[in-house]
């Protein structure tokens, strides 16, 4: 084992039992292993992935009800925009 695994080892086995607590919690609602979310938690703590899974869940949320744009309407809207204002000014130009 190297020594960042090591040392994310020994922080996972010190954590308090409130903070393994928070931990399963997190796993289990970003639907992974303790061992996945572990390291992002180690690196970026817990509230910043905590952030990360609901932003995950809500957008899950919005594009199940429909609240979202196809990838190919956002890019035919972005090529029209385009065409309108920065191609028609280079050709005069």
């Amino acid at each position: 084992m190297d020594l960042p695994s090591q040392k994310q080892a020994a922080a996972l086995a010190a954590l308090s039992a409130a903070d393994s607590a928070r931990l399963e919690r997190l796993a289990s609602k970003a639907n992974v292993s303790v061992d996945s979310i572990w390291p992002e938690i180690y690196l970026y703590g817990f509230d910043d992935i905590e952030d990360s899974v609901q932003a995950n869940l809500n957008a899950d949320e919005d594009i199940a009800a429909g609240c979202t744009v196809a990838h190919d309407d956002v890019m035919a809207q972005a090529r029209r925009i385009l065409d309108a204002n920065v191609r028609g000014k280079r050709k005069a130009g």
